[in-house]
Protein backbone atom coordinates (compact mmCIF):
# COMPACT_ATOMS: atom_id res chain seq x y z
CA UNK A 1 0.00 0.00 0.00
CA UNK A 2 2.53 2.11 0.62
CA UNK A 3 4.81 1.73 -2.40
CA UNK A 4 1.28 2.71 -4.13
CA UNK A 5 0.63 5.93 -2.16
CA UNK A 6 4.35 7.04 -3.25
CA UNK A 7 3.50 6.11 -6.85
CA UNK A 8 0.82 8.13 -6.55
CA UNK A 9 2.09 11.32 -4.88
CA UNK A 10 5.02 10.63 -7.37
CA UNK A 11 2.73 10.70 -10.84
CA UNK A 12 0.41 13.90 -9.07
CA UNK A 13 3.95 15.79 -8.38
CA UNK A 14 4.80 14.96 -12.38
CA UNK A 15 1.41 16.27 -13.34
CA UNK A 16 1.55 19.56 -11.59
CA UNK A 17 5.24 19.97 -12.77
CA UNK A 18 4.62 19.47 -16.21
CA UNK A 19 1.33 21.58 -15.79
CA UNK A 20 2.98 24.23 -14.15
CA UNK A 21 5.49 24.12 -16.88
CA UNK A 22 2.82 24.87 -19.38
CA UNK A 23 1.13 27.21 -17.95
CA UNK A 24 3.80 29.24 -17.70
CA UNK A 25 5.55 28.93 -21.26
CA UNK A 26 1.93 29.90 -22.41
CA UNK A 27 1.63 32.99 -20.56
CA UNK A 28 5.54 33.91 -21.23
CA UNK A 29 4.79 33.10 -25.04
CA UNK A 30 1.43 35.54 -25.17
CA UNK A 31 2.65 38.44 -22.83
CA UNK A 32 5.57 38.58 -25.25
CA UNK A 33 2.89 39.18 -27.54
CA UNK A 34 1.25 41.59 -25.78
CA UNK A 35 3.62 43.86 -25.07
CA UNK A 36 5.53 44.09 -27.79
CA UNK A 37 2.25 45.13 -29.44
CA UNK A 38 1.93 47.25 -26.32
CA UNK A 39 5.08 49.08 -26.96
CA UNK A 40 5.16 49.54 -30.71
CA UNK A 41 1.09 50.21 -31.42
CA UNK A 42 0.93 54.63 -31.76
CA UNK A 43 4.12 53.74 -33.54
CA UNK A 44 2.69 51.79 -36.07
CA UNK A 45 -0.20 53.17 -36.38
CA UNK A 46 1.40 56.96 -36.89
CA UNK A 47 3.45 55.14 -39.30
CA UNK A 48 0.24 53.98 -41.49
CA UNK A 49 -0.68 57.97 -41.64
CA UNK A 50 -3.34 57.79 -39.16
CA UNK A 51 -3.32 61.18 -37.04
CA UNK A 52 -2.75 61.74 -33.37
CA UNK A 53 -7.73 62.04 -32.43
CA UNK A 54 -7.52 58.77 -35.15
CA UNK A 55 -4.73 56.94 -32.95
CA UNK A 56 -6.07 57.37 -29.56
CA UNK A 57 -9.20 56.46 -30.80
CA UNK A 58 -7.61 53.20 -32.22
CA UNK A 59 -5.68 52.47 -29.43
CA UNK A 60 -8.93 53.00 -27.22
CA UNK A 61 -10.98 50.48 -29.04
CA UNK A 62 -8.12 47.99 -28.52
CA UNK A 63 -7.76 48.81 -24.42
CA UNK A 64 -11.57 48.31 -24.53
CA UNK A 65 -12.05 44.71 -26.40
CA UNK A 66 -8.83 43.28 -24.59
CA UNK A 67 -9.72 44.37 -21.52
CA UNK A 68 -13.60 43.53 -21.06
CA UNK A 69 -14.72 41.68 -24.40
CA UNK A 70 -14.59 38.44 -21.97
CA UNK A 71 -17.27 39.56 -19.78
CA UNK A 72 -20.34 39.40 -21.68
CA UNK A 73 -18.94 35.91 -23.30
CA UNK A 74 -17.62 34.24 -20.03
CA UNK A 75 -20.64 32.09 -19.41
CA UNK A 76 -20.93 30.69 -23.08
CA UNK A 77 -17.15 30.46 -22.87
CA UNK A 78 -17.62 28.66 -19.43
CA UNK A 79 -19.62 25.61 -21.39
CA UNK A 80 -16.12 24.90 -23.58
CA UNK A 81 -13.15 22.58 -22.54
CA UNK A 82 -11.03 25.64 -21.44
CA UNK A 83 -8.13 24.94 -23.77
CA UNK A 84 -10.62 25.09 -26.45
CA UNK A 85 -11.77 28.49 -25.44
CA UNK A 86 -7.88 29.17 -24.92
CA UNK A 87 -7.13 27.99 -28.75
CA UNK A 88 -10.09 30.57 -29.56
CA UNK A 89 -8.36 33.48 -28.03
CA UNK A 90 -5.33 32.90 -29.28
CA UNK A 91 -6.52 32.26 -33.23
CA UNK A 92 -8.42 34.96 -32.88
CA UNK A 93 -5.71 37.58 -31.96
CA UNK A 94 -3.52 35.85 -34.09
CA UNK A 95 -5.87 36.60 -37.19
CA UNK A 96 -6.44 40.16 -36.12
CA UNK A 97 -2.75 41.14 -35.52
CA UNK A 98 -2.53 39.37 -38.98
CA UNK A 99 -5.32 41.22 -40.69
CA UNK A 100 -4.02 44.73 -38.93
CA UNK A 101 -0.72 43.55 -41.21
CA UNK A 102 -2.75 44.28 -44.09
CA UNK A 103 -5.17 46.65 -43.26
CA UNK A 104 -5.64 49.76 -45.27
CA UNK A 105 -8.09 52.61 -43.70
CA UNK A 106 -10.25 53.59 -40.36
CA UNK A 107 -12.77 50.71 -41.02
CA UNK A 108 -10.53 47.87 -41.12
CA UNK A 109 -8.04 48.95 -39.00
CA UNK A 110 -10.90 49.19 -36.68
CA UNK A 111 -12.41 45.82 -37.63
CA UNK A 112 -8.76 44.21 -36.92
CA UNK A 113 -8.17 45.51 -33.71
CA UNK A 114 -11.17 44.78 -31.79
CA UNK A 115 -10.73 41.04 -33.48
CA UNK A 116 -7.73 41.30 -31.93
CA UNK A 117 -8.45 42.49 -28.54
CA UNK A 118 -11.50 40.03 -28.11
CA UNK A 119 -8.47 37.50 -29.09
CA UNK A 120 -6.36 38.63 -26.42
CA UNK A 121 -9.52 39.22 -23.94
CA UNK A 122 -10.61 35.19 -24.51
CA UNK A 123 -7.31 33.75 -24.17
CA UNK A 124 -6.79 35.73 -20.66
CA UNK A 125 -9.80 34.38 -19.40
CA UNK A 126 -9.48 30.87 -20.37
CA UNK A 127 -5.72 30.89 -18.72
CA UNK A 128 -6.56 32.24 -15.93
CA UNK A 129 -9.02 29.37 -15.33
CA UNK A 130 -6.27 26.79 -16.52
CA UNK A 131 -4.01 28.34 -13.63
CA UNK A 132 -6.76 28.35 -11.37
CA UNK A 133 -7.38 24.76 -12.08
CA UNK A 134 -3.84 23.84 -11.42
CA UNK A 135 -3.64 25.75 -8.05
CA UNK A 136 -6.11 22.89 -7.10
CA UNK A 137 -4.00 19.89 -7.29
CA UNK A 138 -1.13 22.77 -5.54
CA UNK A 139 -0.06 22.64 -1.63
CA UNK A 140 1.67 26.38 -2.27
CA UNK A 141 -0.55 28.04 -5.01
CA UNK A 142 1.58 31.28 -4.09
CA UNK A 143 4.31 29.88 -5.45
CA UNK A 144 2.58 28.97 -8.99
CA UNK A 145 1.27 32.71 -8.83
CA UNK A 146 4.45 33.84 -8.24
CA UNK A 147 6.11 32.38 -11.55
CA UNK A 148 3.28 33.94 -13.56
CA UNK A 149 4.48 37.38 -12.35
CA UNK A 150 7.97 36.70 -12.96
CA UNK A 151 7.03 34.89 -16.93
CA UNK A 152 4.63 38.00 -17.56
CA UNK A 153 7.35 40.71 -16.19
CA UNK A 154 10.39 38.46 -18.40
CA UNK A 155 7.96 39.41 -20.89
CA UNK A 156 7.73 43.19 -20.48
CA UNK A 157 11.30 43.16 -19.96
CA UNK A 158 12.31 41.93 -23.58
CA UNK A 159 9.88 42.39 -25.27
CA UNK A 160 9.19 45.82 -25.68
CA UNK A 161 13.20 46.70 -26.07
CA UNK A 162 13.13 44.15 -28.94
CA UNK A 163 9.78 45.38 -30.47
CA UNK A 164 11.11 49.05 -30.55
CA UNK A 165 14.26 47.75 -32.62
CA UNK A 166 12.56 46.88 -35.51
CA UNK A 167 9.89 49.18 -34.99
CA UNK A 168 12.70 51.84 -35.79
CA UNK A 169 13.77 50.42 -38.93
CA UNK A 170 10.42 50.49 -40.21
CA UNK A 171 9.53 47.00 -39.63
CA UNK A 172 6.33 47.47 -38.46
CA UNK A 173 4.34 45.16 -40.34
CA UNK A 174 7.16 42.08 -39.45
CA UNK A 175 6.72 42.67 -35.44
CA UNK A 176 2.62 42.59 -36.17
CA UNK A 177 3.16 39.67 -37.84
CA UNK A 178 5.52 37.94 -34.78
CA UNK A 179 3.23 39.12 -32.13
CA UNK A 180 0.39 37.18 -34.39
CA UNK A 181 3.08 33.90 -34.75
CA UNK A 182 3.64 34.18 -30.89
CA UNK A 183 -0.26 34.11 -30.04
CA UNK A 184 -1.32 31.29 -32.47
CA UNK A 185 2.20 29.33 -30.90
CA UNK A 186 0.54 29.96 -27.29
CA UNK A 187 -2.55 28.51 -28.01
CA UNK A 188 -1.35 25.40 -30.22
CA UNK A 189 1.18 24.27 -27.28
CA UNK A 190 -1.62 24.59 -24.91
CA UNK A 191 -4.51 23.03 -26.82
CA UNK A 192 -1.96 19.85 -28.41
CA UNK A 193 -1.31 19.27 -24.25
CA UNK A 194 -4.89 19.57 -22.96
CA UNK A 195 -4.99 15.87 -21.30
CA UNK A 196 -2.53 17.96 -18.86
CA UNK A 197 -5.52 20.14 -18.00
CA UNK A 198 -8.21 17.09 -16.36
CA UNK A 199 -9.78 19.65 -14.14
CA UNK A 200 -9.44 22.54 -16.40
CA UNK A 201 -12.66 20.82 -18.29
CA UNK A 202 -15.42 21.83 -16.40
CA UNK A 203 -18.15 23.50 -17.66
CA UNK A 204 -20.95 26.00 -16.94
CA UNK A 205 -24.45 24.38 -17.39
CA UNK A 206 -26.52 27.12 -19.07
CA UNK A 207 -26.43 30.74 -20.40
CA UNK A 208 -28.14 33.04 -18.19
CA UNK A 209 -27.70 36.53 -16.53
CA UNK A 210 -28.83 35.03 -13.56
CA UNK A 211 -25.50 33.26 -13.24
CA UNK A 212 -23.59 36.28 -12.96
CA UNK A 213 -25.54 36.89 -9.28
CA UNK A 214 -25.20 33.69 -8.08
CA UNK A 215 -21.58 33.80 -8.49
CA UNK A 216 -21.73 37.56 -7.23
CA UNK A 217 -23.43 36.12 -3.90
CA UNK A 218 -20.71 33.88 -2.72
CA UNK A 219 -19.63 34.57 0.45
CA UNK A 220 -16.71 37.01 0.07
CA UNK A 221 -16.74 37.71 -3.35
CA UNK A 222 -18.27 41.12 -3.46
CA UNK A 223 -15.74 42.54 -0.27
CA UNK A 224 -12.61 40.88 -2.39
CA UNK A 225 -14.45 42.41 -5.79
CA UNK A 226 -13.81 45.87 -3.76
CA UNK A 227 -10.33 44.93 -2.22
CA UNK A 228 -9.07 44.00 -5.89
CA UNK A 229 -10.46 47.32 -7.24
CA UNK A 230 -8.03 48.86 -4.44
CA UNK A 231 -4.98 47.42 -5.56
CA UNK A 232 -6.00 48.56 -9.65
CA UNK A 233 -6.26 52.04 -8.14
CA UNK A 234 -2.69 52.07 -6.97
CA UNK A 235 -1.16 50.20 -9.50
CA UNK A 236 -2.55 52.62 -11.73
CA UNK A 237 -0.30 55.63 -10.47
CA UNK A 238 2.91 53.84 -11.62
CA UNK A 239 2.33 54.72 -15.34
CA UNK A 240 1.04 57.22 -15.15
CA UNK A 241 1.11 59.99 -12.47
CA UNK A 242 5.02 58.95 -12.10
CA UNK A 243 5.06 59.26 -15.56
CA UNK A 244 3.79 62.77 -15.36
CA UNK A 245 6.35 63.73 -12.36
CA UNK A 246 9.58 62.69 -13.45
CA UNK A 247 8.84 63.76 -17.23
CA UNK A 248 7.24 67.40 -16.25
CA UNK A 249 8.22 67.92 -12.58
CA UNK A 250 11.97 66.43 -13.00
CA UNK A 251 12.43 67.22 -16.33
CA UNK A 252 14.12 64.04 -17.17
CA UNK A 253 11.06 61.91 -19.24
CA UNK A 254 14.31 59.23 -20.74
CA UNK A 255 14.34 58.03 -17.31
CA UNK A 256 11.36 56.50 -17.56
CA UNK A 257 12.33 53.70 -19.00
CA UNK A 258 14.97 52.86 -16.68
CA UNK A 259 12.32 53.14 -13.86
CA UNK A 260 9.83 50.83 -16.04
CA UNK A 261 12.74 48.18 -16.27
CA UNK A 262 13.88 48.10 -12.72
CA UNK A 263 9.92 47.68 -12.39
CA UNK A 264 10.18 44.59 -14.26
CA UNK A 265 13.74 43.07 -13.58
CA UNK A 266 12.91 43.55 -9.65
CA UNK A 267 9.88 41.12 -10.17
CA UNK A 268 11.91 38.78 -12.34
CA UNK A 269 14.79 38.16 -9.83
CA UNK A 270 12.93 38.46 -6.36
CA UNK A 271 9.12 37.38 -7.05
CA UNK A 272 9.73 34.20 -5.32
CA UNK A 273 12.27 35.25 -3.02
CA UNK A 274 9.65 38.29 -1.85
CA UNK A 275 6.57 35.22 -1.89
CA UNK A 276 8.58 32.72 0.38
CA UNK A 277 9.43 35.44 3.13
CA UNK A 278 5.93 36.99 3.16
CA UNK A 279 4.95 33.19 3.66
CA UNK A 280 7.53 32.46 6.29
CA UNK A 281 6.56 36.00 8.08
CA UNK A 282 3.17 35.82 7.60
CA UNK A 283 2.08 32.20 7.98
CA UNK A 284 0.29 31.89 4.73
CA UNK A 285 -2.27 34.52 5.81
CA UNK A 286 -2.93 36.25 2.08
CA UNK A 287 -5.17 39.12 3.24
CA UNK A 288 -2.56 40.30 6.08
CA UNK A 289 0.02 40.21 3.28
CA UNK A 290 -2.67 42.18 1.12
CA UNK A 291 -2.90 44.70 3.85
CA UNK A 292 0.73 44.71 4.33
CA UNK A 293 1.12 45.47 0.33
CA UNK A 294 -1.15 48.70 0.87
CA UNK A 295 0.94 50.07 3.73
CA UNK A 296 3.83 49.68 2.12
CA UNK A 297 2.22 51.32 -0.89
CA UNK A 298 1.67 54.30 1.44
CA UNK A 299 5.28 54.17 2.12
CA UNK A 300 5.82 54.16 -1.53
CA UNK A 301 3.97 57.45 -2.00
CA UNK A 302 5.24 58.96 1.13
CA UNK A 303 9.02 58.33 0.06
CA UNK A 304 8.62 60.75 -3.24
CA UNK A 305 7.11 63.45 -0.58
CA UNK A 306 10.25 62.90 1.94
CA UNK A 307 12.82 62.36 -0.90
CA UNK A 308 13.54 65.23 -3.09
CA UNK A 309 14.38 65.02 -7.04
CA UNK A 310 14.78 61.70 -8.86
CA UNK A 311 15.93 59.89 -5.30
CA UNK A 312 12.35 60.25 -4.31
CA UNK A 313 11.10 58.35 -7.85
CA UNK A 314 13.89 56.01 -7.43
CA UNK A 315 12.95 54.77 -3.72
CA UNK A 316 9.31 54.97 -4.91
CA UNK A 317 9.56 52.46 -7.48
CA UNK A 318 11.70 50.09 -5.52
CA UNK A 319 9.09 49.75 -2.90
CA UNK A 320 6.27 49.58 -5.17
CA UNK A 321 7.73 47.18 -6.51
CA UNK A 322 8.09 44.68 -3.19
CA UNK A 323 4.22 45.97 -2.54
CA UNK A 324 3.25 45.02 -5.93
CA UNK A 325 5.17 41.11 -5.16
CA UNK A 326 3.58 41.21 -2.18
CA UNK A 327 -0.01 41.90 -3.85
CA UNK A 328 0.07 39.80 -6.96
CA UNK A 329 0.61 36.23 -5.82
CA UNK A 330 -1.82 36.57 -2.65
CA UNK A 331 -4.57 38.43 -4.40
CA UNK A 332 -4.72 35.13 -7.07
CA UNK A 333 -4.90 33.09 -3.95
CA UNK A 334 -7.41 34.48 -2.34
CA UNK A 335 -9.14 35.72 -5.89
CA UNK A 336 -9.10 31.85 -6.83
CA UNK A 337 -10.27 30.63 -3.27
CA UNK A 338 -13.47 32.75 -3.52
CA UNK A 339 -14.86 32.08 -6.94
CA UNK A 340 -14.67 28.55 -6.28
CA UNK A 341 -14.43 25.65 -8.60
CA UNK A 342 -17.80 26.34 -10.77
CA UNK A 343 -18.09 29.06 -13.13
CA UNK A 344 -14.66 30.12 -13.22
CA UNK A 345 -15.11 31.82 -15.86
CA UNK A 346 -17.75 33.67 -14.87
CA UNK A 347 -16.52 34.84 -12.03
CA UNK A 348 -12.91 35.45 -13.55
CA UNK A 349 -14.71 37.91 -15.68
CA UNK A 350 -16.39 39.57 -12.91
CA UNK A 351 -12.91 40.34 -11.27
CA UNK A 352 -11.83 41.64 -14.44
CA UNK A 353 -14.77 44.71 -13.92
CA UNK A 354 -13.24 45.01 -10.72
CA UNK A 355 -9.32 45.79 -12.42
CA UNK A 356 -10.91 47.49 -15.22
CA UNK A 357 -12.32 50.03 -13.39
CA UNK A 358 -10.05 50.28 -10.48
CA UNK A 359 -7.42 50.85 -13.30
CA UNK A 360 -9.19 53.65 -15.46
CA UNK A 361 -9.90 55.17 -12.32
CA UNK A 362 -6.78 55.22 -11.12
CA UNK A 363 -4.94 56.27 -13.60
CA UNK A 364 -6.92 59.28 -14.51
CA UNK A 365 -8.01 60.67 -11.14
CA UNK A 366 -4.14 60.59 -10.17
CA UNK A 367 -3.33 62.27 -13.15
CA UNK A 368 -5.93 64.96 -12.91
CA UNK A 369 -5.74 65.57 -9.37
CA UNK A 370 -1.51 65.62 -9.44
CA UNK A 371 -2.03 68.68 -12.53
CA UNK A 372 -4.46 70.35 -10.30
CA UNK A 373 -2.15 70.88 -7.33
CA UNK A 374 0.68 71.38 -9.36
CA UNK A 375 -1.30 73.87 -11.20
CA UNK A 376 -1.86 75.05 -7.05
CA UNK A 377 1.57 75.16 -6.39
CA UNK A 378 1.26 72.13 -4.31
CA UNK A 379 2.36 69.28 -6.53
CA UNK A 380 4.20 67.15 -3.77
CA UNK A 381 1.12 67.19 -1.72
CA UNK A 382 -0.48 64.63 -4.96
CA UNK A 383 2.11 61.96 -3.43
CA UNK A 384 1.25 62.55 0.65
CA UNK A 385 -2.62 62.34 -0.34
CA UNK A 386 -1.77 58.96 -2.15
CA UNK A 387 -0.22 57.68 0.95
CA UNK A 388 -3.00 58.36 2.99
CA UNK A 389 -5.00 56.47 0.79
CA UNK A 390 -2.82 53.44 0.17
CA UNK A 391 -3.33 53.44 4.19
CA UNK A 392 -7.50 53.91 3.91
CA UNK A 393 -7.00 51.02 1.90
CA UNK A 394 -5.41 49.19 4.52
CA UNK A 395 -8.09 49.48 6.78
CA UNK A 396 -10.57 48.88 5.08
CA UNK A 397 -9.33 45.85 3.50
CA UNK A 398 -8.45 44.90 7.40
CA UNK A 399 -12.23 45.64 8.02
CA UNK A 400 -13.41 43.93 5.11
CA UNK A 401 -11.06 40.36 6.03
CA UNK A 402 -12.74 40.69 9.93
CA UNK A 403 -16.33 41.13 8.91
CA UNK A 404 -16.11 38.81 5.99
CA UNK A 405 -16.65 35.21 7.50
CA UNK A 406 -15.75 33.72 4.23
CA UNK A 407 -12.51 36.20 4.23
CA UNK A 408 -11.63 35.56 7.87
CA UNK A 409 -11.49 31.86 7.41
CA UNK A 410 -8.72 32.16 4.68
CA UNK A 411 -5.07 31.49 6.07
Amino acid sequence: MRGASTTSESADRRYTRRATGLIITHYLLSYLGYYGLLSTLAVALSAASFDAGQIAALVMVFALTNKVANIPLAPWLGRLPTTVSVLIGCVLAGAGFTGLRFATGMPMTVLCLGFAGVGISINALGLKTLGAAVSDRLENRSRLFALISVSINIAAATSAPVALFFVERKHHGDVLLAVAALYVLAGVVTFANRARFPDAERVTRAWSLGLYLTVLRRPGLRAFFVVNFFFWIMYGQLFNALALYVSENLHEPAALGSLYTVNALMVVALQLVVTRLAGRWLKGRHLTTVVAAYLLFAVAFAAVYAVPGFGGAIAFVVLFTVSEMLFMPSGDVVIVRVIGEQNRAVGYSIFAISTALGEALGSGSGVAAQRWLTDKGHGTLFWLAAAGLAVVFAAVTHRLHRSSTALSSLT
